[in-house]
């Protein structure tokens, strides 16, 4: 599911509007409309913004580096 998606399913949920989220966080009307028709991807500060407005928060299940390549085991 796409971010613009998630978030308008949010808003409808909550009974929160885009002019609300306009309103609160002074995000652009034109961009907010952008990121719920999936035009365009909020930066972590813009969607952590627009959650705070809702009372959501982001959450990550696990951050990891990747597993080391042979090549850099053999290197070291």
């Amino acid at each position: 599911m796409n971010i613009g998606t998630e978030l308008k399913a949010i808003m409808e949920k909550e009974g929160i509007t885009g002019y609300r989220i306009f309103k609160e966080t002074g995000i652009g009307q034109s961009y907010i409309s952008k990121i719920l028709h999936n035009k365009a991807n909020p930066n972590y500060l813009t969607l952590k913004r627009i959650l705070d407005v809702m009372g959501y928060r982001i959450c990550f299940e696990k951050i990891s580096k990747p597993p080391k390549s042979r090549k850099e085991v053999k290197r070291k």
